[in-house]
């Protein structure tokens, strides 16, 4: 599953390159996310009919959103709809247009280690700002992680 996602992340990079230049950032991302909200819409409806299910219960019956609770307990918090906003919002569209407008000026190649990169870019940050020290095997699994990428773009 890890050598298949890796795979799904490098074809992501390749193919974004190749469209960012075509295309522009808001059209992609747009197109990104409604793919995204279908595919994660079937998902949490195949999830909930089964739920529903094993409760023995239906989308029609009184009952439901108490059967459905248990999927997400912070449904019903402002809070909780808020910081998922935010983060929709900020991490999630804004980096994705940022990365899109940068990946029209580098290579597919460049990309992928400058992405791949990140997750030394995260315990550098976890170091310097919460004084996290990284194990040995995080550290020669992100050490292997930069090599591939920089192995694969070669």
């Amino acid at each position: 599953m890890i050598l298949l996602g890796a795979l799904a992340w490098s074809a992501y990079i390749f193919r974004t390159s190749k469209l960012a230049k075509s295309y522009s950032e808001v059209n992609l991302q747009f197109t990104k996310t409604a793919l995204l909200a279908l595919m994660y819409g079937a998902w949490f409806l195949t999830t909930a009919a089964s739920t529903l299910a094993s409760a023995g219960t239906s989308f029609l019956s009184t009952g439901w959103v108490e059967a459905l609770t248990p999927l997400w307990s912070g449904w019903n918090s402002p809070v909780v709809w808020l910081l998922l906003a935010y983060s929709a919002v900020g991490p999630g569209a804004v980096a994705d247009l940022l990365q899109q407008q940068g990946q029209k000026e580098t290579s597919a190649s460049e990309s992928n280690i400058i992405l791949c990169m990140e997750s030394v870019f995260a315990a550098v940050c976890a170091f310097v700002l919460l004084g996290e020290v990284s194990s040995m095997k995080e550290m020669v699994g992100g050490f292997l992680i930069v090599v591939a990428a920089i192995l694969a773009s070669k």
